[in-house]
């Protein structure tokens, strides 16, 4: 597959696809081509890092609530009525939509994932979607909720939801689980400032001092995967980079929740930890499109430190494309959008632009 005319790092070239992966990136000239890219700019696959796929069934439920009242009062309640069937409507419907806004490959952390990993199967998209406990995580030792699967687009990982609803118990038979499968851990921490003072209380130490006495991060290190990391100690913080984690910053849902806004990710970087970005659910960010959270990421560094220029739009597109280039050898995973720069796709664009998204390859979405 050949696609000609398209704008890469403000240059007209023609890129041309073997099977999944790239093959050559040339300046253009006239020449066969299966797609007329002309006028449209080419940049590399955005990977969503935490969302929760089902829940596009929950957009505008309990908005303007703090996050507490929001999960017991209107989420969780919700999420008891829900069925394979609608796990995996809802689950197709945020596939479609993150391919429609450049996202070629998401992170999840939810239930019932033979439906979910059906939809990101029929939808074309790439995923890790990571088995969700609570309490005592009994279902990790049984391996009931092992899902037999040969695709190759489809990982799996196991989730604990958090610290405060999953036991001591059960953190350590993650983390055992985790270790033995060789899978990732995915769990939102430091959300709140509610949960540091909960855990300082019952614990008498801070989150990630409370995974460290508990031997999880030496145990699982790099594979650990935690959402938010808002609320951070300069002891965590060093923890976190020394272990070299991988946080992701939810800033829509973040300001949304009211659960703060100074992600310190300058200083998560320089300690040596991994940062992506990431939507949270729709139910608390309300869309699943990953170039506003890329602006929303970067005007907030800004905002909070007086400096426009920290973070600059080179840098937050690589952390939203974990690094990822458009090169010969790469995977032929990228989107084409109606803008003529990287600047103005971070700060002038919506996901509404993409004009075609292609994963391994394959045209997955076209306008």
């Amino acid at each position: 597959m050949t696609i000609a005319d398209t704008l890469l790092d403000g240059q007209a070239v023609d890129i041309v696809i073997n099977g999944s992966l790239i093959e050559s990136i040339t300046p253009h000239s006239p020449c066969a081509a299966d797609i007329d890219a002309h006028g449209l700019a080419v940049f590399p696959g955005l990977c969503n890092m935490h969302s929760h796929a089902p829940m596009t069934l929950f957009r505008g439920l309990g908005d303007d609530q703090p996050l507490d009242v929001w999960l017991n009062d209107y989420i969780w309640p919700a999420e008891k009525k829900l069925t394979d069937e609608l796990v995996y409507e809802g689950t197709l419907q945020a596939c479609r939509e993150m391919l429609a806004s450049g996202t070629t490959a998401f992170n999840d952390m939810y239930f019932r994932l033979p439906a979910m990993a059906q939809a990101v199967k029929d939808s074309g998209i790439r995923a890790m979607l990571g088995y969700t406990v609570f309490g005592d995580a009994e279902e990790v030792e049984s391996g009931k909720w092992k899902v037999e699967s040969t695709e190759t687009s489809i990982r799996y990982a196991i989730a604990p939801h958090s610290i405060y609803t999953v036991s001591e118990k059960g953190l350590r038979r993650c983390a055992d689980a985790c270790a033995d499968l060789q899978l990732p851990m995915h769990i939102h921490m430091s959300e709140t400032q509610k949960e540091v003072n909960d855990c300082l209380r019952e614990h008498g130490c801070r989150p990630w001092e409370y995974l460290d006495k508990l031997g999880i991060l030496d145990q699982m290190g790099e594979n650990i995967i935690a959402a938010h990391c808002l609320h951070l100690s300069e002891n965590e913080i060093k923890l976190i980079g020394d272990h070299h984690i991988t946080c992701v910053h939810c800033p829509n849902s973040n300001l949304k929740l009211g659960s703060g806004y100074r992600f310190p990710m300058i200083e998560l970087i320089d300690t040596g930890a991994r940062v992506t970005l990431g939507t949270d659910g729709s139910a608390s960010s309300n869309n699943l499109d990953m170039i506003e959270v890329m602006k929303t990421s970067a005007l907030l560094q800004k905002g909070w430190r007086g400096d426009p220029s920290v973070v600059p739009a080179s840098q937050i597109l690589s952390l939203a494309a974990l690094g990822h280039t458009i090169a010969p050898g790469q995977p032929a995973c990228l989107f084409l959008v109606d803008t003529k720069s990287l600047s103005n796709l971070v700060y002038a664009t919506h996901g509404e632009k993409v004009a075609m998204t292609i994963v391994d390859g394959k045209i997955v979405y076209k306008k």
